[in-house]
């Protein structure tokens, strides 16, 4: 039996097969963290998807449209057979999942939810505004690690080419082996625990910074209310399996079981008002909206504006945020600049002292 890397383990067996699982998983979302995720492609699929889908109507030619101009790029070439999948009875969610690695979190949820609302013109058209919004932020904040992180390889890679012009081959043999160990190490860490069951307590953390959890808050509504708005419009589903739909797009795991509170409140015969107050994620201004949309009989509008609203919101968060994160950027690489060259003079001149 083969066991998840999200799940307990049991027994010694169950212990090592999970930690081997989550050693993978955690190389494997390091490689993808260097990578980044291609918000341009994906905002400029989802933007040409949603006017095919306007006026073509047909998924399987406007995949084979849109995928088109991709194909040079990873997204693209895992979505090359997507037009067969459908050809063959799949779904469109079904066809676009052998590129979810490389996808955002909330990327095939909304998927899925515009068409089993039937409303895939307009998921794809928020899917293009949200990527677009959400692609240079992102970028600047993965940046504010990885030039950090290329400056200090570089700075081994430096020290080890010290060594080598010195002709000191065994040393740099040494060496060499002793930063790429290192490295290694790290590396597995901070992917072990961005899988493993601590980065439930990290995301946490970030709900509770200043302006960085009032954003991560307001993305995660955005999404969250946006789905709800579309599949309860539609009315073929059960409320909860609804909010465990919309629960999926959210990429924050403490916001996404606060959220799922309410659908184990409303097994439990909660109303829809009931069932909201009892996530903390929300604001009492939300929960107000909520209560009212559901006194007057609108909630599919309640809904739609929750998440315009917070829309705006993030938007606006975005735009002043973006300069900060340049700012943070220039700084970071400076001071690992910085400590970067201080380190190799450290060890250069503790080299020379021991070579004489």
């Amino acid at each position: 039996m083969q066991t998840r890397p999200g799940r307990s383990p049991n027994g010694y067996g169950e212990l090592f097969a999970w930690l081997l699982g989550m050693g993978k998983a955690g190389v494997r979302y390091f490689y993808l963290g260097l990578r980044g995720t291609d918000y341009r492609s994906l905002a400029e699929f989802s933007h040409n998807f949603s006017v095919c889908m306007k006026t073509v109507a047909d998924v399987e030619k406007a995949l084979e449209l849109c995928v088109r101009p991709m194909r040079g790029t990873s997204i693209g070439r895992r979505w090359a057979s997507a037009g067969d999948t459908i050809r063959q009875g799949g779904t469109l969610t079904e066809s676009l999942k052998p590129a979810d690695e490389f996808l955002p979190v909330f990327y095939l949820p909304l998927v899925e939810a515009g068409e089993r609302s039937g409303r895939l013109s307009e998921v794809f058209q928020f899917l293009y505004e949200h990527c677009k919004a959400l692609r240079e932020p992102l970028a600047n904040l993965r940046h504010t690690w990885l030039f950090p992180l290329g400056i200090f390889i570089a700075g081994s890679v430096l020290r080890v080419f010290v060594c080598l012009i010195n002709g000191n081959v065994i040393q740099a043999a040494q060496l060499a082996v002793g930063e790429v160990i290192d490295w290694a190490l790290i590396g597995l860490i901070l992917g072990f625990i961005m899988v493993s069951p601590a980065r439930y307590f990290i995301d946490q953390i970030k709900l509770a910074l200043p302006l960085i959890g009032d954003l991560e808050r307001e993305i995660a509504t955005h999404r969250f209310f946006r789905v709800m708005s579309m599949v309860y419009a539609t009315g073929e589903h059960r409320v909860e399996s609804m909010i465990r739909m919309a629960a999926e797009t959210v990429s924050n795991r403490a916001a996404r079981l606060d959220l799922m509170k309410a659908a184990r409140a409303i097994e439990n015969q909660a109303t829809m008002t009931q069932a909201f107050r009892q996530v903390r994620l929300l604001t009492p201004q939300v929960q107000t909206t909520i209560e009212t949309a559901e006194l007057s009989g609108k909630l599919e509008i309640g809904f739609q504006s929750i998440s315009n609203d917070a829309g705006n919101s993030m938007l606006g968060k975005l735009k002043f945020i973006q300069p900060i994160l340049f700012r943070i950027v220039i700084v970071v690489v400076i001071f690992s600049t910085l400590t970067t060259l201080l380190k190799i003079a450290l060890w250069s001149s503790g080299y020379l002292i021991g070579s004489i």
